[in-house]
């Protein structure tokens, strides 16, 4: 800190000399330009000019921005098979058959009976007579076939139909845009311009 402050002392005290010595050496009411500087008492003030560069850098411009629409529910028609009538069944009746039959029967059974008669000379006679069984034919009705039914299948009757279906639903899209940038350039100093006493002869 000591060094520091001699040296700044030791300029000051430089750049005063050479004000006076630029100025003259005035005393009372007297006044005569001061002697030049020779020798390694002479110091010149050098002076270094700032250093600018162009520097390029990015911007803003726009921000991002976030944009919503809604995309509506999309539709199509299908094509279906419906049922228009089930499918049933028809009973179909059919009755007994029948038929005529004849049969001999026996109407009476075989059997004897006294008979009294009187023979050629007239004596009265008895004697048994064998009489036959008796048959005859009468008709009767039989069952050949018994009743039944029969099920008639009428199948299904279908038909083609169109119908509205839903094959999307309403959606939100959120659409996302970038921030948007430029570049510019502008001048910045670099190093700013000093000044400095440098002794004359180096």
């Amino acid at each position: 800190m000591r060094k520091a402050f001699v040296t700044s002392a030791f300029g000051a005290v430089l750049l005063l000399g050479a004000q006076a010595a630029q100025a003259g050496d005035c005393a009372g009411y007297s006044c005569r330009p001061a002697p030049s500087c020779r020798g390694s008492a002479c110091y010149n003030l050098v002076q270094t000019a700032p250093v600018y560069d162009t520097l390029s850098e990015s911007y803003q411009i726009r921000p991002e921005q976030t944009q919503s629409r809604v995309v509506p529910a999309q539709y199509d028609y299908v094509t279906e098979t419906v049922m228009i009538q089930p499918a049933r069944q028809i009973p179909h009746h059919r009755p007994a058959q029948y038929w005529s039959v004849s049969e001999k029967v026996m109407i009476s059974p075989a059997s004897k009976r006294w008979e009294v008669t009187r023979d050629a000379y007239g004596n009265t006679t008895g004697c048994w007579v064998a009489v036959p069984a008796q048959y005859g034919y009468q008709q009767r009705t039989v069952e050949v076939a018994p009743a039944t039914i029969d099920y008639e299948t009428i199948p299904a009757v279908y038909t083609q139909r169109q119908r509205k279906v839903m094959v999307r639903p309403t959606q939100v899209v959120h659409e996302t845009r970038p921030a948007q940038y430029a570049t510019r350039q502008r001048n910045v100093m670099v190093s700013p311009g000093s000044q400095r006493w440098e002794r004359a002869g180096y």
